[in-house]
């Protein structure tokens, strides 16, 4: 047994003596140069391209048997400028099967410095299309290579072991979407590519995209597998690290786990992932098959403040249909017409193709706050509309539909807004949508509003459309009409925020036009008063012009004051004016004392506004004192 060990050893060692011999000797007497313009001829009479090797093509031994080449690079078709180049290429080659059959088998790929430019033209072509696509040769050819077989060069087979990717930079301009990514600082390095085999890949990049204005460092790892016959890769155990900005000035992380499936036959891919982004706890899945998007996700909680641009730029992704609605809703928020002007870029919106839903448990967005937020999505020919939208918020509850429009106009879309919130609480909505509380109140408000603009000012300026409320038990901020009718003595004055006027009811309707809302059915009730009026508010500049007619219910005194069983049924004209933030108030003394001369029987007198107020001093019993 041990004579029997002995020998194979011996043959063993002979065997790997010969095999070191031989490699010695085809080290010694192969120059890989020789061959350089062969493989140039080659090249071009494949492809029509121009392959250029600057340096020297040195055959190596150690640690495996293989080629290095220098410097290259590979023309665009027809020889006219640089399609791809790189610093350094080394291949290896498996020992084994090229001493024994004559079969170089290509086990390890390494690319260093390797850059490549990819052009997808307007018709949708693209600068690779004649390497990508499969070759038909002539009877002919054929016939050659046939002849030629047996004393043919030694066949190629590719099993790849492994491929190293350092510091790679591909671009890929995309001018049928009018997009360009770049692709820098591409480090791949993988195991084993062939069918069926189970492998892991493990990469990091930064990817950029012109519009809109993104940059992304991913780093990631998965196991994967290649379905050859398919053409199928399925990733599994991905492990992915995301760190996004924007140019401006937002910035996003995001660590993900799930599975990714590209189907390379159909140009299709579909994932499952969850993790977190930012404070998010996020699960989706998603495809993309034919151009087109389709996304189902889940988030718990979301503050979209900490995505609104810092440098002055709104930008609005097509997973940010929450936002853009928010954004549409805040149109009609006067509040906010005091704010610097803000361009809008919706442009990432224009091309998207895409369908899905949308939850969020607690959505935030510019201080409103809504829970159970579900949305469906649907985007395709240049008009995305979300229907239905609807959430609980503020005690109540709201559906309705957003859209955004680009057929007209790819620059300034038409976007409209329905919403139906029933039982809502409007003064924490106010509040934590503007800082303020003009108006508060427990009901219903309506609102079906477009408007299109690139800009903030040019959103309020364009807005259209009606809106309707209906409140109970609220109160309005910054005037007490109660006072002035009680007092009456003063003409005009100035609101306050120290002063308000509750009401047990309130409604109204508003047409707008052009950002302002113009209103003639305006009804409330207080203790005191039944209320009505007329006028209009300028959304877009946040100022009111109204009138309201303030009549005091009849058969009030007591605690009222006994001046105010004397205005019993009488109507106290209230003119508003001036800003929202500031408005001024003025009595019209001369209308109340006609109705008053009226009601008392006393005439008119002629002699002006003093000779008046001394005839309404009479009828009052002195409500208007000198």
């Amino acid at each position: 047994m041990q004579a029997r060990i002995r020998i194979a050893v011996i043959a063993l060692g002979a065997t790997v003596l010969v095999l070191g011999s031989a490699v010695g000797i085809v080290a010694a007497r192969f120059d890989p140069n020789a061959y350089k313009s062969a493989i140039v001829e080659r090249v071009h009479e494949k492809t029509r391209r121009t392959l250029t090797i600057g340096g020297d093509i040195r055959l190596a031994l150690y640690p495996r048997l293989g080629v290095n080449l220098g410097k290259a690079s590979l023309s665009e078709l027809g020889g006219k400028g640089e399609f791809a180049a790189l610093d350094s290429v080394r291949l290896s080659f498996a020992l084994m099967p090229l001493l024994l059959r004559q079969e170089v088998v290509v086990d390890r790929i390494e690319l260093r410095g390797m850059r490549a430019t990819l052009v997808r033209q307007i018709d949708g072509s693209m600068n690779i299309d004649d390497l990508t696509a499969a070759r038909v040769k002539h009877p002919g050819q054929q016939a050659g290579a046939a002849g030629n077989a047996g004393a043919g060069p030694a066949k190629v087979r590719f099993a790849v072991d492994s491929i190293r990717v350092d510091n790679a930079h591909l671009r890929f301009d995309d001018r049928k979407a009018g997009r360009v990514f770049d692709i820098a600082r591409l480090n791949i390095d993988s195991g084993p590519i062939a069918h069926g085999v189970p492998s892991r890949v493990a990469l990091s990049a930064n990817i950029g995209v012109d519009k809109p204005a993104l940059n992304t460092v991913l780093i990631f790892e998965s196991g994967f597998s290649l379905d050859r016959d398919t053409r199928r890769v399925a990733m599994t155990e991905l492990d992915a690290n995301l760190d996004l900005s924007s140019r401006a000035g937002i910035e996003s992380r995001a660590k993900l786990k799930g599975s990714i499936e590209i189907d390379f036959g159909k140009e299709a891919i579909a994932a499952a992932l969850k993790g977190k982004i930012d404070d998010s706890t996020v699960s989706g899945k998603g495809a993309l098959r034919g151009g087109l998007l389709q996304l189902d996700i889940d988030i718990d909680r979301v503050d979209l403040a900490r995505y609104r641009a810092r440098t002055g730029t709104v930008e609005v992704a097509p997973a940010s249909a929450s936002a853009t609605a928010a954004a549409s809703a805040s149109a009609v928020d006067t509040a906010g017409a005091s704010a610097p002007d803000q361009p809008i870029d919706l442009s990432a919106l224009a091309r998207l193709r895409a369908s899905g839903t949308l939850q969020v448990g607690e959505l935030t967005v510019g201080g409103l706050r809504a829970a159970n937020v579900h949305a469906v999505l649907l985007a395709d020919a240049g008009k995305t509309t979300i229907k239905p939208l609807s959430a609980t918020l503020y005690g109540g509850n709201g559906t309705g539909a957003l859209s955004i429009d680009f057929t007209d106009d790819a620059d300034t879309p038409r976007m409209t807004l329905v919403q139906d919130l029933r039982g809502i609480s409007l003064g924490p909505l106010l509040l934590d949508a503007t800082g303020k509380t003009p108006l508060s109140g427990r009901g219903d408000v309506q609102l079906d509003l477009d408007t299109r603009g690139a800009s903030t000012t040019a959103l309020r300026e364009a807005l259209a459309g009606t809106a309707a409320l209906r409140l109970r038990d609220g109160v309005i901020a910054g005037i007490d009409l109660g006072r002035l009718v009680r007092e009456a003595k003063a003409a005009a004055g100035v609101g306050s925020e120290a002063e308000s006027t509750g009401f047990g009811e309130l409604s109204a309707s508003f047409r707008i036009e052009r950002g302002v809302a113009q209103n003639t059915d305006l009804t409330a009730s207080t203790a005191l008063l039944r209320i009505g009026g007329e006028g209009q508010l300028d959304l877009a500049h946040a100022t009111i012009d109204a009138r309201l007619r303030c009549t005091v219910i009849p058969g009030l005194a007591g605690q009222e004051g006994p001046a105010i069983g004397a205005l019993g049924g009488l109507t106290v004209p209230v003119a508003l004016s001036g800003p929202l933030a500031q408005m001024t108030w003025q009595v019209d003394v001369a209308a109340l004392g006609n109705e008053a001369a009226q009601k008392t029987g006393a005439s008119i007198p002629t002699g002006g506004k003093e000779k008046l107020k001394d005839r309404v001093k009479d009828a009052l019993g002195g409500l208007f004192p000198r």
